[in-house]
């Protein structure tokens, strides 16, 4: 059994010179135990037992075992990143592969290669490319000649293998525009070499192709069109939110408010799947119930995923309505005098104004949306329509006989339905003072 141990390890190695009477294999450290005895291992603990040998070999070592009991004497090592991730389009991504050599082991040119797993796995990998080491004469870089290799020549570059270390090199090659189908498993493949043989070692690494989430591919439009007031409103916006997939956050902007009011997400996430890059998802609100206060607001759809993340959520890429006008009834008509009071003196001069909210406005100033004065004198029930413009009312060289109540009332109307809402200032006017009464102390 020693001697099928010392031909394992030096099957690996430089052949070690062994002279009768020595007790070990210098490159792989065995030590022969005279005696018939030897050292059993056991895996599943570490721990070990000496026993005598009753075949006259011996299998003790200080190096490594395999679990069928012979030392590893493959010292050459090979190592990548577990994980890459790269953003697609032109970023550059670089896969690098660092391997050590022994000092009675050797690399020679195109024993070093960056291969890529098939579409049918299985752990079928065909090479991209095959590099040279640092001391390697007549042979360099090159891409396979494959229509894989072909694809990667044109968009990546291979950098030539450096020492970076003692017995330690790198081979790097640089994917420049990466593609939603370079995602998958790549590996580092290294082949070493001695006088009795050679074996080679791999590492693999797996990519990851993130794409940045898209502005929505349209514009939400309310449903129904026509909103009054009351009306429930869906809104619907479809996007793809990029990989890893994100979400898409709804807002409203109303008149006059700096920062819009956050309504809700899409609370689900899609599941990732290999080279699929585009996740396209749709959110909607339902059954939003619009009143006056969303009248001449705007509603956005933004898309963000961790590609893409503004300062501010609403700033990401979105679609906005156009702006949303909701039908509502006029409300009560707002009055102001001047000057601000409602005792004047004969002859005094009094402007009022009224103004009511509703859509359409009364302001528009039509047969049915617009806005009407009346009067009606003290201790009097017939009203006066009074001439006004568009809610402004002027009164000149008011008199006693001009005391009464002045009534604003507001029309508008939409779908075939009318409405109105009124409002009034009472006023009184009493008689100047003449001069003799001026003049009395």
């Amino acid at each position: 059994m020693f001697l099928d141990l010392l031909q394992y390890c030096c099957c690996h190695r430089q052949n070690p010179i062994v002279s009768p009477g020595l007790d070990a294999c210098p490159s792989c450290n065995i030590s022969r135990v005279q005696n018939h005895r030897k050292k059993n291992r056991d895996f599943s603990t570490g721990e070990e037992s000496e026993s005598r040998d009753t075949d006259n070999s011996t299998l003790y070592s200080n190096g490594t075992y395999t679990k069928e009991g012979f030392p590893d004497c493959k010292a050459g090592t090979v190592t990548t990143k577990s994980t890459l991730t790269a953003r697609i389009g032109f970023h550059p991504t670089d896969f690098e592969c660092t391997y050590t050599v022994d000092a009675d082991e050797n690399v020679h040119a195109g024993d070093i290669s960056w291969q890529i797993e098939n579409t049918t796995g299985s752990e079928n990998f065909e090479t991209l490319a095959e590099f040279s080491p640092p001391d390697a004469h007549g042979k360099h870089n090159q891409f396979a000649s494959t229509a894989t290799g072909s694809d990667f020549k044109f968009r990546s570059v291979l950098y030539d293998v450096v020492n970076s270390g003692v017995n330690t090199f790198t081979a790097v090659f640089r994917l420049n525009e990466i593609r939603c189908e370079d995602e998958g498993n790549y590996r580092c493949v290294v082949g070493f070499s001695t006088s009795s043989g050679s074996y080679t070692k791999s590492s693999n690494v797996s990519l990851m192709v993130t794409v940045p989430a898209e502005k929505p591919y349209r514009a939400p439009v309310p449903l129904p069109d026509v909103i009054e007031e009351g009306t429930k409103v869906q809104f619907s916006c479809t996007a793809n939110v990029g990989k890893p997939p994100g979400n898409i956050k709804w807002w409203r902007f109303k008149p006059n408010k700096a920062v819009p009011d956050h309504l809700g997400e899409l609370s689900t996430t899609p599941t990732m799947v290999e080279d699929v890059c585009v996740y396209n998802l749709t959110s909607s609100i339902l059954a939003y119930t619009m009143s006056r206060n969303d009248d001449q607001s705007v509603f956005r759809c933004s898309v963000s995923n961790d590609l893409v993340k503004a300062d501010k959520d609403y700033d990401n890429p979105h679609e906005d309505t156009k702006t949303i006008r909701v039908l509502y009834k006029v409300g009560s008509p707002i009055i102001e005098v001047t000057p601000n009071k409602t005792e004047f003196t004969a002859g005094s001069f009094v402007i009022l104004s009224c103004n009511a909210n509703g859509y359409p406005s009364p302001l528009i100033d039509n047969h049915i949306n617009y806005l009407l004065w009346t009067f009606t004198p003290h201790g009097k029930s017939d009203d006066v329509i009074l001439i006004s413009n568009n809610g402004l009312l002027s009164l000149e060289n008011l008199q006693h006989k001009d005391s009464g109540r002045y009534t604003c009332t507001a029309h508008n109307g939409f779908n075939g339905k009318t409405f109105s809402s009124s409002n009034h200032v009472d006023l009184s006017i009493h008689p100047g003072k003449t001069e003799n009464q001026s003049n009395v102390c």
